[in-house]
């Protein structure tokens, strides 16, 4: 009698989660090939051979308004995800980050699923959403957090959390090995206006501006990097009015690293590159807009001063960050020219990027995941 296959079932709800989702599958795969997997993810979890109930599209939705706007098409990718748990009854159901989906669904099927429910890169209730630990406390087998801190406040709140370090780290050692800067004879300027349609359409009209103001001042290209959650025709015929360059790394072959590498400003959305861009060592500033709604609400529950990532772990603001109506092409453009002009503020950015990779340690974080994961389904 062939051996059985082990299942797992895991949800990765944005690009930044398929991706980690994906080097996961991988180290999991080193462990134990007799693994499979299924859940929603995107390209990078395909490439992994994982079975995609649905694609990142169909659950990556930001902001109340957004989602109240979809709900009924969630309700169903949540309802369809129970059934295939509930009928394939894996040996763990494994959530990357993505609260908003993923706690209401662990939710649902800890009434019937006696399986392992693991938890990697947990949400960031410390930032806001607090209430929601009870949650975690009562449906997760396992929690792993890749910020050092996150343990401490878990901890607080009667919950274990294991640390496995941050698997952007391991990522861009590895692209920073076999990858030099080039010399450019003109400066350097990369935009990342988002990878959810509505953050997009939000920031790039302000990006598109603040472009041609660069182009006013300075001799210089400006990239815009797409993501792949799109077409390339839809960047292209919604970047518009400039010579701009469309980066557009459909296959993952590490164009985009490429592209922050070698910029010499990157202006960026909020988000995980923000850690890509101080990981590289790239100079930046943020900007975020949303809806008025979404931003009223927000405001009000979030527990923290700052929304980018390395700001966060510098305890202090170490980029600038421009928010909703501060996030003007004027404003944005000042701060691009004082990191551009400023020898100082730049090198000063870039010692603070190199204090941010001791804070993450060089830990494997995928391998360390992976580890504790299989040791947990085999003491099942």
């Amino acid at each position: 009698m062939p051996e059985r296959k082990n299942k797992i079932f895991i949800v990765a709800g944005e690009a930044s989660g398929d991706m980690h989702a994906a080097s996961l599958i991988r180290e999991i795969n080193v462990l134990n090939e007799n693994i499979t997997f299924c859940g929603i993810g995107g390209n990078e979890m395909k490439k992994m051979n994982a079975e995609l109930l649905y694609g990142i599209e169909d659950v990556n939705f930001i902001g109340f308004s957004s989602v109240i706007m979809n709900i009924k098409k969630i309700k169903a990718v949540l309802k369809q995800c129970e059934l295939r748990i509930k009928e394939d009854n894996p040996d763990a159901v494994i959530l990357v980050d993505y609260p908003g989906f993923n706690l209401k669904l662990i939710s649902n099927i800890r009434k019937f699923y006696k399986g392992k429910i693991i938890y990697y890169i947990s949400p960031q209730l410390w930032a806001w959403h607090k209430s929601r630990i009870k949650i975690i406390r009562k449906n997760v087998d396992l929690l792993i957090v890749v910020f050092p801190f996150e343990v401490d406040f878990y901890e607080k709140e009667g919950i274990k959390a294991e640390f496995a370090g941050h698997p952007l780290v391991k990522r861009i050692d590895g692209f920073l090995n076999s990858n030099l800067k080039e010399k450019n004879d003109k400066i350097q300027i990369s935009m990342l206006p988002g990878s959810r349609k509505d953050e997009i359409e939000r920031m790039l009209p302000v990006l598109m501006e603040t472009a041609v103001k660069f182009q006013n001042e300075f001799e210089c290209n400006v990239n815009f990097i797409c993501s792949s959650n799109f077409s390339r025709a839809y960047f292209t015929k919604a970047i518009t009015g400039s010579n701009f360059n469309i980066i557009y790394d459909e296959n993952n072959t590490q164009l985009n690293y490429r592209t922050i590498l070698n910029s010499d400003l990157v202006i960026t959305k909020s988000g995980t590159s923000t850690l890509e861009c101080a990981l590289i060592g790239t100079p930046f500033c943020v900007i975020y807009k949303t809806g008025k709604l979404n931003y009223a609400i927000g405001s009000r529950i979030v527990k923290i001063k700052n929304i980018a990532m390395v700001n966060i772990l510098s305890g202090r603001e170490i980029v600038r960050e421009f928010l909703q109506d501060d996030a003007n092409p004027e404003r944005i453009f000042h701060e691009g020219k004082k990191i551009l002009t400023n020898s100082v503020y730049r090198n000063e950015m870039k010692n603070n990027f190199r204090h941010l990779r001791e804070i993450l340690t060089k830990e494997d974080a995928s391998e360390n995941a992976a580890r504790l994961i299989v040791q947990n389904l085999e003491g099942n």
